[in-house]
């Protein structure tokens, strides 16, 4: 693939479902709505195949990596249409394991898979007396950074509550990131509070572009999600910015801003 001086980024902000075979089918209309747009990356969310509040329902759902209609669907759709899909993560069964890996895919536009990344800081939190999340009950935690070349431009990837822990970015920066995806499934406490500084700080921090898919609206066993996908450039502008519904966020980054932002203010060297 030759250097590009643009890219064009489609992110799907979708109101997931509790079952793969219904995502699979929302996520191949939203893509085939990409295609005029002509995106050279399109990003989904966290929990792209699966989203509910319920263990149980969870855990009977999810599929083995080789078996998700999600996966299946995104790779054709990317061999089809010559297209790069960032999937932001799959919950999926592992071998020999009773609990899950919530895993984040790049699919090259030949079909293949060309990296993943699994999710390594799991949300257990007790956001008030409602709220509660222990992810280390269902999950397996990765161990891993993961980047990618695309377009010969180094992309960092990230999952959800990936967020809050900035060693890692700089981590993924110093191995040569320049755009670094962020799909999230924040809930709407903590995304009302958090979602967007978050993100400015960890773009301005590393002068990369963030890129930050997520989930929105009203799901299975009454989980909701924040929504507010964004685009945040290397100084911290927000470029593009979606709210609480259903979405497909287009946006042309302009990759010079990297280099151009780094000049300026060049503080990754700094460390």
């Amino acid at each position: 693939m030759m250097i590009k001086k643009f890219l064009k980024i489609s992110q799907l902000q979708i109101e997931g479902l509790e079952d793969p075979i219904k995502n699979s089918k929302l996520i191949k209309k939203n893509l085939l709505k990409t295609i005029t747009f002509k995106p050279d990356i399109i990003s989904t969310p966290e929990c792209s195949n699966i989203i509910t509040n319920d263990k149980k329902h969870l855990i009977e759902n999810a599929t083995f990596q080789n078996a998700c209609p999600v996966l299946k669907e995104c790779k054709e759709f990317a061999k089809k249409y010559n297209k790069v899909i960032h999937i932001g993560s799959l919950l999926l069964k592992k071998k020999y394991s009773n609990k899950l890996i919530n895993r984040s895919f790049i699919i090259g536009g030949d079909g293949k898979i060309k990296k993943y990344y699994d999710k390594m800081h799991l949300f257990d939190v007790n956001i008030n007396k409602k709220e509660i999340h222990r992810e280390s009950e269902s999950f397996i935690r990765g161990y891993k950074i993961s980047t990618t070349t695309l377009f010969k431009i180094k992309i960092g990837l990230t999952i959800c509550y990936d967020l809050r822990f900035p060693n890692l970015f700089r981590l993924l920066t110093k191995n040569g990131a320049k755009i670094i995806f962020v799909p999230a499934a924040f809930t709407i406490p903590t995304g009302k509070a958090h979602w967007e500084i978050l993100l400015k700080a960890r773009a301005i921090e590393n002068t990369v572009f963030i890129i930050a898919t997520g989930q929105c609206g009203h799901h299975h066993y009454k989980r909701k999600t924040y929504g507010n996908s964004l685009v945040v450039n290397p100084w911290g502008k927000i470029l593009n910015q979606a709210k609480s519904f259903p979405k497909i966020l287009n946006t042309t980054i302009n990759l010079s801003e990297v280099e151009d932002t780094r000049s300026r203010m060049p503080s990754i060297y700094h460390d």
